[in-house]
């Protein structure tokens, strides 16, 4: 999708102020009427802490309320400031430049983003639900204030004018692109009324997504499947029998609470032995929102076809063939063919890979007793049976050598290697949300401070348990920003403070992939804000540095440098090592070619008119070495490619792990122990 649409561009909303307001009442001869404007917060930076942009935040002073008055107030200056700025440009009798048409639009940007990244974050990491309220409260008001640019006509001609100028800079001309196709994709070359016409599609596309997301929300949270033999899940990890059971003080007794929720259902589908309690469950996955819940009017099959009648007709009406072609023009792949093209490419490579290993599974679950042919609802349970069979299950061995420390030394060691730059830790100096918290500096390698991270690493009942890193302020010469970010993680929390605090193998990916992307955000050398670090980067390669960082952790030295037995320091045994990338790469090929199925079936469901059903059952064949069930409906849950940001996108996931690939490779070319050239080429 474009990235204007799916953020909602396309309309206005002058002078909607959701959460400040106060009423003046006119009169007129006929009637009187009353009139809502802005109750402006008398909140500054020297009186609220959510404000400041020009030190890092004072978490022990925010509050929710702090928050939801500081966004309000940036918010609200942000739309004033816009308006009094377009009205400037309006002059035709002052020459225009960049500075005098976008330094004004970033000395209100930063604020304001700065301000709406600490409250998310807080909504994420809180333990208090004040926050998610704050959060919940102020994001459409922030969201629409920052939007406004993308549809005002006198800004969109001022940039359209400065595009005529040869004399911008590299990064100058970047920003006039940006908003001339934002501009576009709006509809600012379109007459007045079309634009109407497409600001009610936009419309109808996020009131559209919004009730399919409600529906998957709904039909999900309403199963559920009590388990009452323990005999089914005598192989469930305990901590995961502990959290389904209702007895907390003896997980074996029961009963077991099954749920729809993504880490139940995975465990459920990957360690429950009940056959008939498996296809249950994924029965009841694969038709959240489907004709199944037609009664309750919680079925998406028509607003499937309305999402995408609507995005049709938005790619019409701007000039495009179909809505692909529209996606394409914020993407690195840059035409349909493209894509098309590595969907085959790699199907082509990993099918006859795929076919074999299914035939393998097939021999060796019938090797332990099983006499029915593999369904979808078999494969996680026997693909973990058999990976286990193959290469072990020592993953609790695995973590005694990766304490949290020695993997975070040796990250930064080896990005010290690849780019140059040095690590400080500062958290005695620096206020936090939480005693986890750690706090981070990284410098050039002449000691230059660049930016700052924070570091938050062991789940927590209160947290989102997503993991990521996120932007907390921007780059921005002209504001003087340096830029930080918010690193969260999921690590289990040691039983005690004297107990060593170990990572996962998949925590250390975690770890590896996720700075990753904290590297573009924070090693960023663009000078304005809008484009720095990971933004106006096309969708589809915007996790290629993630992807690349995490590409390390297929080299057994990589690992091996990152390892630390934590009694002993001895680094992680070869044999060991063999048996966790064997683990790791075991269903590899099977996720390769179920995420080219999606991508596949993505770009169909936007160029065609055919049935989703239809498209699915043709797709499935020839990416899936197991038949398509036909009470599979699956594609009335898939939010990503429906609601979210990845319509007619959702190949960018294989797009950007390909080009990761591609600069792996390139530096494997040069030896990975070759210091001098891996520096170069990093730089």
């Amino acid at each position: 999708m474009a990235a204007a649409l799916s953020r909602g561009r396309v309309s206005r909303h002058w002078c909607i102020f959701h959460l400040w307001k106060s009423t003046i009442r006119r009169k007129t001869t006929s009637q009187s009427y009353y009139v809502l404007l802005p109750e402006i917060p008398s909140d500054t930076a020297e009186t609220n802490p959510v404000m400041r942009i020009d030190q890092l935040p004072q978490f022990s002073q925010i509050t929710p309320n702090r928050c939801i008055a500081a966004c309000a107030k940036l918010a609200i200056e942000y739309q004033t400031k816009l308006e009094n700025h377009v009205e400037s440009l309006k002059d035709g009798k002052k020459a225009i430049s960049f500075e005098s048409v976008y330094n004004p639009l970033e000395e209100v940007s930063v604020p304001l983003n700065t301000a709406w990244a600490t409250v998310k974050n807080l909504h994420y990491v809180s333990p208090t639900d004040r926050y998610h309220k704050a959060f919940a409260r102020i994001h459409q008001q922030v969201d629409r204030a920052k939007n406004e640019k993308w549809v005002n006509e006198p800004l969109y001609t001022s940039f359209k004018q400065l595009n005529a100028n040869a004399n911008l800079s590299e990064y100058q001309k970047r920003l006039v692109d940006l908003y001339l196709l934002e501009g576009k994709l709006n509809g600012m070359e379109l007459p007045a009324a079309e634009r109407g016409r497409l600001a009610e599609f936009a419309r109808l596309i996020r009131e559209g997504s919004r009730s399919f997301r409600n529906k998957v929300h709904i039909t999900q949270e309403m199963f559920s499947h009590d388990v009452t033999d323990f005999s089914c899940l005598q192989e469930m990890p305990w901590p995961i029998l502990a959290q389904m059971s209702k007895d907390r003080d003896d997980p074996t007794r029961g009963p077991w609470r099954a749920t729809l929720q993504p880490a139940n259902y995975q465990s459920m589908m990957t360690y429950c032995s009940d056959r008939m309690t498996r296809w249950n469950i994924w029965f009841a996955y694969h038709n959240r929102a489907s004709h199944v819940h037609t009664s309750r009017l919680m079925n998406n099959n028509k607003l499937i076809d309305d999402l995408r009648a609507y995005r049709y007709s938005v790619a019409q009406m701007l000039g495009y063939t179909n809505y692909v072609e529209l996606s394409m023009e914020t993407k690195m792949a840059n035409s349909v063919e493209n894509v098309l093209s590595m969907i085959e490419t790699l199907k082509g490579r990993f099918a006859p890979v795929l076919w074999e290993e299914m035939a393998q599974l097939q021999k060796f679950a019938k090797s332990e007793g099983f006499r029915h042919e593999i369904e979808m609802w078999d494969i996680s349970y026997w693909q973990r049976r058999h990976r286990d069979h193959l290469y072990g299950n020592d993953k609790d061995k695995v973590s005694e050598y990766f304490p949290v420390n020695t993997v975070l030394l040796g990250l930064f060691d080896l990005c010290t290697k690849l780019f140059g730059v040095n690590f400080e830790e500062i958290t005695p100096e620096v206020d936090v949300w939480h005693s986890d918290v750690r706090v981070f500096n990284i410098m050039d390698s002449d000691g230059r401070h660049l930016s700052s991270f924070y570091f938050d690493p062991f789940a927590r009942p209160e947290k989102n348990t997503s993991v990521y890193m996120d932007m907390g302020r921007d780059r921005s010469d002209l504001l003087g920003t340096w830029p930080y970010s918010y690193m969260s993680l999921n690590i289990p929390r040691p039983p005690s403070a004297s107990d060593p605090a170990l990572m996962r193998f998949e925590d250390v990916q975690n770890l590896f992939q996720e700075f990753g992307n904290g590297l573009q955000q924070l090693l960023t050398t663009v000078p304005y804000s809008e484009i720095a670090g990971q933004k106006n980067i096309e969708w589809d390669a915007v996790r290629v540095c993630s992807k690349f960082l995490r590409q390390w952790l297929t080299e057994p030295q990589v690992i091996k440098s990152v390892s630390g037995h934590y009694q002993t320091g001895q680094v992680i045994p070869d044999d060991l090592l063999a048996r966790i990338l064997g683990a790791n790469n075991y269903s590899y090929n099977l996720d390769m070619m179920y995420q080219l199925l999606v991508s596949a079936f993505d770009m169909e469901i936007y160029m065609t008119k055919t049935h989703w059903k239809t498209i699915m059952s043709q797709l499935w064949e020839t990416f899936i070495p197991i038949p398509f069930n036909e009470k599979d409906c699956l594609p009335c849950s898939m939010v990503s490619i429906f609601c979210e940001l990845y319509p007619a996108a959702y190949y960018s996931h294989k797009w950007s792990e390909m080009v990761a690939a591609d600069l792996f490779a390139a530096f494997k070319e040069v030896g990975l122990d070759n210091e001098k050239d891996v520096k170069e080429l990093g730089r």
